[in-house]
């Protein structure tokens, strides 16, 4: 439930501030509280993940989750993969589970494609809740 909330919350914060993207991490980057150098560190994603970002303007720093944890990863350190829908609207489904989103009908889902999670992508092949995962 705690997860949950916290990407609700992370979903209203981004809201009509920037877009949604997902990038592939190009080094190991750090997980920041704030989005600064000197902010603490909350998790260490590793190199080549996929994660969904929202980066503003000439901003350094893109607002991420990694494993449930919001945060801020430098934008060096990102690769842009695909734009994708802005997180307001209909596109702004959440299913917590693969289990979840087959009995809605909508699975598999690719990359790009609302409900598209990398947390439901197991074998990080951009198709989430494919047949066997």
């Amino acid at each position: 439930m705690r997860t949950y909330v916290r990407m609700i919350a992370l979903a209203a914060a981004l809201m009509g501030m920037s877009e949604a993207a997902t990038a592939l991490t190009t080094a190991t980057s750090n997980l920041r509280r704030t989005p600064t150098t000197t902010g603490a560190v909350l998790a260490t994603v590793p190199k080549n993940t996929l994660v969904l970002v929202a980066c503003s303007g000439s901003s350094q720093w893109c607002r991420t989750t990694y494993k449930g944890t919001a945060g801020y990863v430098a934008r060096s350190l990102l690769k842009p993969v695909t734009g994708s829908a802005r997180l307001t609207g209909d596109g702004t489904v959440y299913y917590r589970t693969c289990t979840q989103m087959r009995a809605a009908g909508v699975a598999p889902v690719k990359l790009g494609e609302p409900a598209y999670r990398t947390a439901l992508d197991r074998n990080q092949n951009s198709i989430a809740c494919e047949r066997g995962e």
